[in-house]
């Protein structure tokens, strides 16, 4: 179905990327965007369904019926993506969804894992909903969040597979972690030949010179725009001075953003913007998708390599 990007072999984060699926039409609104890639690269799918064991006493019999409508489905989905001419496997496994789409994610060495923030169970959770927070907050591959901004009275948009993908919001705050999202943002960038909204934003403080930071802020962005304007990818520098949330989804909203990429770490102590709650708050409100990166070994590895190719 694909056609291999522009970058070749280097664009090793799509070329096989885990699809949870839970058998909801929710869960599956991350299809039309995987599709996307898929116009543009010869990424392998990887589908997985996870069956929740019953807690009962007959919970053998339940647990054979639910694995049984689950590899039903699944299989379906497979089928429907085998006739598009995608590369695709799937599996069927008992046990917790966190657990199963992390293994799944190590044992197929995987190289991205794309979502849907919910599925069947709703949004229980005050941000994203256990698995998906879980998940963006564990996986040690970059994780493509959607967050269906249709509802179940609305048809999904015809024309959400194919719409380009002209601008990308990279936010970063200065600190070595955040910048872990360039090499993935350059790598989407590259695939779809779309622009690099670079944007940092200087939080208000009560002491201190506010220019000297926005000065600095501006020159820490203009030598970022140089790495991407060294593989040939267009940017646009944005300083904003407020609270990063509000500045992120701002920014988003008036440049038409199509998809924002972000590091999160999942833990207190560091940056504000890769702590997560930053990340997850931009996440629950954004009309577009999410890539993000959690900072690690793996992301760490990728922004070196992505760096020495440049050299």
């Amino acid at each position: 179905m694909g056609r291999p990007g522009t970058r070749g072999k280097e664009s090793s984060m799509l070329e096989r990327i885990v699809v949870p699926l839970d058998g909801s039409l929710t869960a599956e609104a991350v299809l039309p965007f995987v599709r996307r890639f898929l116009h543009r690269t010869d990424s392998e799918l990887i589908l997985v369904r996870a069956v929740i064991p019953a807690p009962v006493e007959n919970s053998i019999m339940i647990a054979d019926a639910a694995t049984g409508a689950a590899r039903a489905y699944i299989k379906e989905v497979q089928e429907r993506l085998d006739r598009e001419g995608v590369r695709v496997k799937s599996s069927v496994h008992v046990g917790s969804a966190i657990g199963i789409i992390l293994d799944t994610a190590e044992e197929e060495r995987a190289t991205m894992i794309a979502m849907a923030t919910h599925g069947a169970t709703g949004l229980k959770r005050i941000l994203l909903g256990s698995v998906a927070e879980a998940v963006l907050r564990k996986s040690p591959v970059p994780v493509f969040v959607v967050r269906p901004f249709w509802t179940a009275e609305q048809a999904v948009p015809e024309d959400l597979e194919t719409r380009p993908v002209r601008n990308i919001l990279l936010p970063v705050d200065g600190s070595d972690l955040a910048e872990l999202a360039v090499s993935p943002a350059l790598e989407l960038a590259d695939l779809f030949e779309g622009r690099v909204l670079l944007l940092r934003v200087v939080e208000p403080r009560k002491t201190g010179d506010g220019e000297r930071e926005i000065e600095e802020a501006r020159s820490h962005l203009q030598g970022i725009a140089r790495e991407f304007e060294r593989k040939g990818v267009r940017t646009h520098t944005l300083v904003e001075k407020g609270d990063p949330v509000e500045e992120i989804l701002k920014t988003l909203r008036f440049h038409e953003a199509d998809l924002v990429v972000m590091t999160t770490h999942g833990r207190s102590g560091l940056s504000r913007l890769v702590t997560g709650s930053v990340t997850e708050q931009v996440l629950r409100q954004a009309p577009v998708p999410l890539l993000v990166v959690r900072a690690g070994k793996p992301a760490r590895a990728r922004r070196r390599a992505a760096l020495s190719r440049k050299k």
